[in-house]
């Protein structure tokens, strides 16, 4: 496909990085609405339905009300800052930027779960 001067000034050929740019930006917001939700409609302590839900969070009210808090922060947090660099990387790399940007959102969703869980194992164990 050709692309001529109109297609370019009006950006259909620009279509591609709209596309990876909503589907790249799925993570980061997914971490943070499950941040919010973790932070605003956790169910209380002995219902344990809606929650960040580990062995170290379940025992008691506060290390229930103090996971999900804790949970909430990072996951807040990191979808925030992945948001603003992915639209970064891909607005300056392009759309060769996909695979890697992928691979470091799936890195830092699969590292906060081990910081959460190694943040709640140091606080509770000796409880």
């Amino acid at each position: 496909m050709t692309i001529n001067k109109k297609d370019k000034e009006l950006g259909y050929y620009n279509m591609n990085f709209w596309i990876y740019l909503i589907l790249i930006e799925l993570i980061p917001i997914a971490l943070f609405v499950i941040g919010g939700i973790y932070e605003t409609k956790s169910t209380n302590y002995p219902d344990t339905k809606i929650g960040y839900k580990t062995e170290y969070s379940i025992k008691d009210k506060f290390s229930w009300e103090y996971s999900n808090k804790v949970a909430a922060k990072i996951y807040g947090t990191v979808g925030t800052i992945l948001f603003i660099i992915n639209a970064i990387v891909l607005l300056i790399i392009g759309e060769k930027s996909f695979n890697f940007l992928l691979l470091v959102n799936s890195f830092m969703v699969i590292l906060d779960k081990l910081i959460i869980d190694k943040l709640l194992k140091k606080k509770f164990e000796k409880r």
